[in-house]
């Protein structure tokens, strides 16, 4: 039952067609105002898309200078969380608390993202076509919507750590594209990247000034 419910609530109202480009360009072309609220990122997708919201998401942490934003990558892999354990548990609807809805982006900064990568991200569009399509079946979907939440979980103790959150970030950007573009090679590679992600944060991350922050 839960399976079929993800395989339901994954449907992406973005392009498959360079999915990279496509989630960041409808979101600036789109979206109205100086600002771009999370919001305004479900309302466009569709708060049961996840593919392209994963993606994008991921995305904010790993371009420049957005995942330099203080506290943005906490933000970010808290709103994750909240979306993939509901599309783990085969919500029908997307439920974010109303302060989440309303944190917002500067436009400018993700024009200016979008600007700096775009020649990297045509390039790995290049590379995204529908391959091992039974990688991204039901059990699959099921198995990366885990990883891609304890993946964001990372995010939080990584803040301590210059740069390093663009690991599980970059590790959600596959699973998002492999969930667009049902490419099960891209859906391996998140399961390879995730396992990095893992083992940065254990040899990286400070963990006693970490724990001094619940203490």
């Amino acid at each position: 039952m839960y399976g079929l419910a993800i395989e339901r609530n994954m449907r992406v109202t973005a392009s498959r067609n360079d999915p990279l480009e496509n989630v960041l360009e409808r979101t600036i072309n789109e979206i109205d105002g100086e600002k771009i609220t999370f919001g305004d990122v479900l309302d466009l997708f569709g708060d049961r898309s996840f593919g392209p919201v994963i993606a994008f998401l991921g995305l904010l942490v790993v371009l420049p200078p957005l995942g330099a934003i203080p506290g943005l990558p906490a933000l970010i892999g808290f709103v994750i969380i909240l979306f993939s354990f509901q599309i783990i548990l085969g919500a029908k609807h997307i439920w974010v608390p109303q302060f989440v809805e309303k944190r917002s982006i500067p436009k400018d900064k993700l024009e200016a993202a979008d600007k700096r990568a775009r020649p990297w991200l045509k390039r790995i569009d290049r590379l995204i076509s529908e391959r091992l399509e039974f990688m991204t079946g039901r059990i699959s979907v099921f198995f990366a919507a885990v990883v891609v939440t304890l993946l964001s979980l990372l995010m939080i103790p990584l803040e301590l750590v210059p740069f390093a959150v663009a690991a599980p970030g970059a590790a959600i950007v596959l699973f998002g594209l492999a969930f667009i573009a049902r490419d099960g090679v891209l859906m391996l590679l998140g399961y390879a990247a995730a396992a990095g992600a893992t083992a940065l944060t254990v040899v990286t991350v400070p963990w006693g000034q970490f724990i001094s922050w619940f203490s």
